[in-house]
């Protein structure tokens, strides 16, 4: 029986800037097949950032021409984000727009006259079933921007790049510019930092230096760094902040106005260490949903805990290891997160699994009553590793740790048998790697929605929680609107009677007292828990007079280290911070 034949293709696209104040980028790709018809798809949601985001929304007048001849070529639009094009083994060139000034994210295209951003799976269609197929990208922008940052090797060119496979095209950003980047090495790997933005050449010079030591420190931890080559890119151009990993680079927005108080600095190399170790966490270390994907339907999973749970955990404990923060400062960063999940009942809500299963349509898809219902697998996932961090320092006398499970994830599954784990996989190789069954212990914070005994853990690295100064809490939060004050916010605690009001109610008076923001928290100050008060409001242009419980929530709560410490504890302190 006759081998039937390969099919061969080559795909080249050609990127420039159509109408640079209109914000579009116009993209040429060129197809060489031996097909009849080629069916190109563009993706609906970016790895990282689990949403459908339906990319295709901005991208217009679709067209196919003959690479040759020029001629118009047979083409359909076949779904929403695909259209088929009758090749007829000839070469066809796709020609297509993209409006990129939708929003200012890590996951959008963007062009103005100051630089362009380019997220490829927003950007670059695809052939159906054919992810493999490597890719070219040049672009053709010399006159407008002079560089363009990306991961991606270069083709003997400063303008054009090679992806091994759509996966990997899709993995690395594009970002044009007429700034320059700073380089430092690290391990045998060349790192580049790009900040876009008007900063001095100084700050470029401290947070490289700033990040060569956390990026070392991480990179000592793991045992290697899997790259040869890796790109920060930096935006502080916009009043933003966020970030999204990629295997060998990470986007990142932060507000220009802040990198020059020192908390917000460090906040900055918080987001900055957190990017970076999804350099493992994620992209090599993954649950085993989370590649290869489906760039049309969502990779479903339970275990985002693992994926940025154990991420958000280790960005702030690298900054202590790396010597960016006190033991002291460590506490009051870990503190925040965890009473922030005491500020509603949303933990009798949702499970941890849950939250990370339902993030396609709940955690990135929030709305007025979110924190009310929803947890986030980054903040109460970064609470249960702690706690299982501790335990196993506990069970071991500080012999072991975490750390142990990471390495023998990454050894495992990535090196080895290169493909993602389960859960399953997951405690096994947790007890094979520390001798500590973690999943009796925690399966019951992952599978219910229960709250996790923090504090209990805490005790064994000598860190104990106080709560003080009970005080009226009126259940909503506020905000001005004219002079005028309007319910922003509507919270369901423990301790509130929920009353009846709704969001964007407006607070007329209470007590008879006509009311503006500033008399408003005044006036809060003033009331005792379970007082009754009576509070005006308008609400659909009518007026509503209610009387209302006030409520009540401790406003100073605080970890702090015990002064004695029993010498068992001192042991397990000592190994948790680093201590001989």
């Amino acid at each position: 029986m006759e081998k039937e034949k390969e099919s061969k293709e080559e795909f080249s696209f050609l990127v420039k800037i159509k109408d640079l104040h209109k914000h579009y980028y116009e993209v040429n790709l060129r197809i060489e097949s031996d097909k009849e018809e080629i069916n190109l798809v563009l993706p609906a949601w970016t790895p990282g950032s689990y949403m459908i985001r339906d990319y295709s929304t901005h991208l217009h007048k679709f067209g196919a021409v003959n690479s040759k001849t020029k001629e118009p070529v047979r083409w359909e639009q076949t779904d929403l984000n695909q259209w088929k094009v009758f090749s007829e083994k000839k070469s066809v060139t796709v020609s297509y727009t993209i409006y990129a000034f939708e929003d200012y994210t890590v996951r959008t295209n963007y062009l103005d006259t100051e630089f362009g951003f380019i997220n490829p799976a927003g950007f670059f269609l695809y052939p159906e079933n054919g992810l493999s197929q490597p890719a070219d990208v040049q672009f053709q922008v010399s006159e407008i921007f002079s560089n363009v940052y990306t991961s991606l090797p270069k083709n003997n060119s400063p303008y054009s790049f090679h992806a091994n496979d759509f996966d990997e095209l899709f993995d690395s950003p594009f970002h044009l510019t007429n700034k320059n980047s700073v380089f430092f090495e690290v391990e045998s790997c060349q790192h580049e930092l790009l900040i876009e933005g008007d900063v001095p050449y100084s700050f470029k010079e401290k947070l490289a230096k700033d990040l060569k030591q956390i990026t070392s420190t991480e990179i000592t931890w793991m045992g290697d760094n899997p790259n040869p080559y890796y790109l920060f890119v930096l935006n502080l151009s916009q009043n933003a902040y966020g970030g999204l990993e990629h295997r060998a680079s990470s986007i990142n927005f932060f507000s220009p106005d802040q990198i020059h108080d020192e908390e917000e600095y460090k906040r900055l190399l918080e987001l900055l260490a957190h990017e970076y170790f999804h350099l493992w966490n994620i992209k090599r270390i993954r649950p085993i949903a989370l590649g290869p994907f489906d760039y049309q339907r969502p990779n479903l999973t339970k275990e985002l805990w693992i994926a940025e749970g154990i991420t958000s955990f280790y960005d702030i404990y690298f900054l202590y290891l790396s010597g960016f923060i006190t033991k002291e400062d460590y506490l009051n960063k870990i503190q925040t997160d965890i009473f922030a999940l005491d500020e509603t009942n949303a933990e009798e809500w949702m499970s941890l699994e849950e939250s990370s299963f339902t993030a396609w349509n709940k955690f990135y898809k929030r709305n007025a009553n979110s924190h009310n219902l929803n947890i986030s697998y980054y903040t109460k996932g970064g609470v249960l590793v702690l706690c299982m961090e501790l335990f196993i320092r506990k069970e071991t006398d500080g012999l072991n740790s975490f750390q142990s499970i990471m390495l023998a994830l990454y050894k495992k599954f990535h090196i080895e048998k290169k493909r993602g784990f389960t859960k399953q996989e997951f405690f096994d190789t947790a007890f094979e790697a520390t001798g500590v069954d973690l999943k009796p212990e925690f399966d019951t914070y992952l599978i219910k929605p229960a709250r996790i005994p923090v504090e209990e853990y805490l005790k064994w690295i000598g860190v104990f929680r106080t709560d003080s100064d009970w005080s009226s809490d009126l259940g909503f939060r506020i905000k001005e609107k004219n002079g005028n004050v309007f319910v922003q916010k509507i919270i369901h605690g423990k301790d509130i009677i929920t009353p009846d009001i709704q969001l964007e109610d407006e607070i007329i008076a209470i007590n008879g007292k006509r009311m503006n923001h500033s008399g408003f928290q005044k006036l809060e100050k003033q009331f005792q828990p379970k007082e009754k008060i009576v509070v005006l409001l308008s609400r659909y242009g009518k007026t509503k007079e209610i009387v209302m419980e006030v409520g009540g929530s401790y406003k100073n709560k605080k970890l702090s280290f015990s002064s004695i410490v029993p010498p068992e504890i001192k042991q397990i302190q000592n190994s948790f911070f680093g201590v001989s």
